[in-house]
């Protein structure tokens, strides 16, 4: 894409999730996006945060993340269904938006190893800026979502459970592109660092050219040892593109980085929602063994209360019959004296 083109995200997915006064295509006339307010250019840190799930515990206080936490002791609200929903689709939205950026990213990676181009080197220090701060968004917005589920107890679990998991793998199917990219450029920076220091010194062994791809090149040190064996105008100029491919690579190693410890945090999502169910179930599991226990108490109470109504009805046909036992005696007595 040259400079004086559009950039077709700039319209796009980008404009709809948010970025707007201070998005990305306006990168051409303010490549420091962080000069400007950042309540304007960062939309996830203004109070409208669209991922702001208030009441979500009682500590009284506002995290980093930009969700409210509501001061008391009376219960967390729980979002209705319709609203959770709403805030899925508001997530895959910027989804959608990052699928965008992250193919924009690689498109500037490629004018960042066909030409030496500073504009293109700050529009993809600026994309990638602006892709970490979306995905550590995305991520704050499931992390409020789990929240949501974990004190869910009504019918709407479910439905939850399931657009949270979609939504989740949607997610993770767009880290692992952007991971995929990244890596790919990574090789390919490498690559031409090999291939430009072979150009600079001919007779370099394989081990020096992989020992180049590994140096430090913003090491004024290593970039004068470099030249030593050619100090000609082109060798230099051709160091200097080696030492911006290296700055490209550390770039990559950073957002790899950051890629890395974001899988972490799914991944540790997941395994607490998985407690979460697992304790549900244990807890369902106990109520039911408590149910059981206690019908059996009640058949128990039951069974013992039949058994003394029988016993008080054998002991008053006892008493009857002892008594019409004694009542007979005395008549029969009564009778014989009074013939005698």
């Amino acid at each position: 894409m040259s400079h004086g083109q559009q950039n077709p995200y700039s319209q796009g997915p980008t404009q709809e999730s948010g970025y707007g006064g201070g998005g990305y295509g306006q990168c051409d006339r303010q490549l420091n996006p962080y000069a400007s307010n950042t309540s304007e250019g960062n939309p996830y840190n203004s109070n409208s945060n669209n991922y702001e799930l208030q009441d979500y515990n009682n500590q009284g206080t506002t995290d980093n993340n930009g969700y409210t936490q509501e001061q008391g002791s009376r219960q967390p609200a729980v979002l209705s269904q319709q609203d959770f929903l709403s805030r899925v689709q508001s997530l895959r939205n910027d989804i959608k938006a990052l699928t965008g950026d992250i193919d924009y990213i690689g498109q500037l990676h490629q004018r960042t190893l066909s030409t030496t181009d500073q504009e293109a080197t700050q529009q993809l220090e600026h994309y990638v800026a602006q892709t970490q701060i979306r995905n550590t968004a995305i991520k704050d917005g499931i992390k409020g979502l789990e929240r949501d589920l974990a004190k869910t107890t009504d019918a709407s679990r479910n439905t939850k459970k399931t657009q949270l998991e979609s939504l989740k793998t949607f997610f993770k199917s767009e880290l692992d592109k952007y991971q995929s990219i990244e890596r790919d450029y990574q090789q390919r920076y490498r690559d031409q660092i090999a291939r430009q220091y072979r150009i600079v010194n001919p007779d370099a062994s394989e081990d020096e050219v992989r020992q180049a791809t590994e140096a430090d090149w913003n090491n004024e040190g290593v970039f004068q040892t470099a030249l030593r064996t050619n100090r000609t105008g082109h060798a230099a100029s051709l160091l200097g593109n080696v030492r911006a491919r290296h700055n490209e690579l550390q770039r990559i190693e950073q957002t790899l980085s950051e890629l890395a410890i974001l899988f972490q945090e799914l991944a540790a999502m997941v395994e607490e929602q998985e407690n979460v169910v697992v304790a549900a179930e244990v807890n369902a599991e106990s109520t039911v063994q408590n149910i059981e226990k206690g019908n059996e108490q009640v058949s128990q109470g039951i069974e013992h209360a039949r058994r003394t109504r029988r016993l008080k009805w054998w002991c008053f046909l006892i008493c009857f019959l002892i008594v019409l036992a004694i009542a007979l005696g005395v008549g029969l007595g009564v009778a014989l004296t009074n013939r005698k």
